[in-house]
């Protein structure tokens, strides 16, 4: 709506022009009633102007609220889009994770295997089955300690479940041990590691836990 003071101000600019009004180049006083009907006209053109900005007003708040509504479904679906992507990444990067596990879980295997080898008991072959056997061993840490760092980078450490009690968030019973010298549910033995992923469980261990009969 026009402001008061706009308004006094078209109001004494028209009260001059009467003042100064002129017929056959004469100047003439206005008449009340001339003074009325003009003052009615202006007051109509003034109702006129401020109807046009209010509708300008409410045709720019609908529009306004069309845009800001059209914002926040973007914003939501850019969210939801984000959301989706974070979730396949990480999917994508346990499979990956999982899938180094197994190859950790036979360079580990073979180790095992080389360290248990009994060398042939003739003097020639023992000899070269020694150095064989011993770069096997070498080649096989080195890449193991390679995995280990790689496992590192992501964040994956391996389990402590030895001589802990069994914790079925993080560990499975595969096999059942029988000492009377250690309590019951204690784990040990390790039959596969169990690795954490930061704060989540990546792969749950596969322990061997004590139980005893009474």
């Amino acid at each position: 709506m026009m402001d008061d003071s706009t308004k006094e101000k078209l109001i004494e600019q028209f009260r001059e022009y009467l003042e100064t009004y002129q017929i056959n180049g004469e100047p003439q006083q206005a008449d009340l009633f001339s003074l009325f009907t003009e003052l009615a006209a202006l007051r109509n053109e003034v109702k006129l102007e401020s109807r046009q900005v209010k509708n300008a007003l409410d045709m720019f708040k609908a529009t306004f609220d069309t845009v800001q509504s059209s914002y926040e479904q973007s914003r939501l679906e850019l969210e939801h889009c984000r959301s989706e992507q974070r979730h396949k990444i990480n999917e994508l990067t346990r499979s990956l994770l999982l899938a180094f596990l197994e190859v950790y879980d036979r360079l580990e295997a073979g180790m095992k295997t080389l360290k248990n080898y009994t060398p042939s008991s003739w003097r020639y072959f023992c000899k070269r089955e020694n150095r064989l056997i011993q770069g096997l061993q070498d080649g096989q840490a080195m890449t193991l300690r390679r995995l280990d760092q790689l496992l590192a980078r992501y964040r994956v450490r391996p389990l402590e479940v030895l001589n802990q009690t069994l914790d079925p968030h993080c560990m499975q019973a595969v096999e059942i041990d029988s000492q009377p010298h250690i309590g019951n549910g204690i784990v040990t033995g390790e039959l596969r590691k169990g690795f954490m992923w930061e704060n989540e469980i990546l792969r749950p261990a596969e322990v061997k836990v004590n139980k005893i009969t009474s």
